[in-house]
């Protein structure tokens, strides 16, 4: 990420092909730096008025398969957003949510305005707690410190960067309710990009990405804490192969912004034209089952 050109052994798992880091560095924390590390850089505040927010609502209803024709029409006008996607209407308004390793909160920031009434996040590596005021706060704590259940229980991208995957889903396990879904948005090594570009494969992240899990250990993993994967769901993105071609390069992360295409950028960008491949490629390979990230959905069995 920040072209520090240190050097991390990673083991492969000959039954079910899991990456993991060989040595946990003792400071891990080093790898985090507030100043940078996008995830606890504090979000837009934004303000609405109440009839704008109630239309929302609406809409939001709409999307999550309540209808009714004022939410169908401004769902129709409107861009949907992806967490949508991720929920498929596993959940209502009133579903008590919960993001762990929600950094700064700006994804459960969204869910309100979108008129999310029980939401709740956990890190343990922002600074103090947060509370954004109308009941939505984040909790400096870990999943074992968090009481209750919860209908819906979300990690993106949070799940690799956590030492012990076994026992964390042990814990996450206990956190869903009866009846309610863990969704693991995560990379995953069993896929084209990987193989494509090896050491340079952007999702290595290392040494912040602990574990890269594949579809085999992730089933294991489920069925050794009494859960089961009800649906897998690709969401790659072009960054697969944008951000490895950079590695490549050897561009660190921190700079990769300045090569997507438009007016500003650097003269050795990439071009529309090829930013478009990319993205092309994404699409495809994710109706393949092949991209390198992916969403988990795991129930109860």
């Amino acid at each position: 990420m920040f072209g520090w050109r240190e050097e991390f052994e990673y083991l492969e798992c000959a039954r079910c092909g899991c990456l993991q880091i060989a040595t946990i560095p003792a400071d891990l924390a080093k790898y985090y730096p507030s100043d940078a590390y996008y995830s606890y850089k504090p979000p837009k505040k934004k303000r609405y008025p109440n009839w704008l927010l109630r239309l929302r609502h609406e809409r939001t209803r709409y999307f999550l398969g309540e209808f009714s024709i004022a939410g169908a029409a401004l769902g129709l006008m409107s861009k949907r957003s992806e967490h949508f996607d991720w929920f498929r209407r596993r959940v209502s308004l009133a579903s008590r949510i919960v993001d762990i390793g929600c950094g700064a909160g700006g994804l459960l920031l969204r869910l309100q305005r979108d008129g999310f009434r029980s939401l709740l996040g956990a890190d343990p590596f922002i600074q103090a707690d947060i509370d954004y005021g109308n009941g939505l706060r984040i909790l400096k704590r870990g999943v074992e410190e968090l009481e209750g259940q919860y209908d819906f229980v979300m990690l993106h991208h949070s799940f690799e960067h956590m030492p012990d995957s076994a026992g964390m889903l042990q814990l996450l396990a206990r956190k869903v309710a009866p009846g309610g879904t863990l969704l693991l948005r995560i990379p995953v090594s069993d896929c084209y990009a990987r193989r494509k570009y090896g050491l340079h494969w952007i999702a290595w992240d290392a040494p912040r990405h602990l574990y890269l899990h594949t579809r085999k250990s992730m089933a294991l993993l489920a069925a050794n804490v009494g859960m089961e994967i009800s649906d897998t769901v690709y969401d790659s993105s072009a960054q697969q192969f944008s951000g490895s071609e950079l590695y490549i390069r050897g561009v660190p992360y921190a700079e990769h912004g300045k090569y997507r295409p438009g007016p500003g950028n650097r003269a050795d960008a990439f071009s529309p034209q090829e930013w478009d491949g990319f993205q092309k490629q994404a699409a495809e390979l994710n109706r393949k089952r092949e991209g390198d990230y992916a969403c988990f959905y795991l129930r109860a069995r």
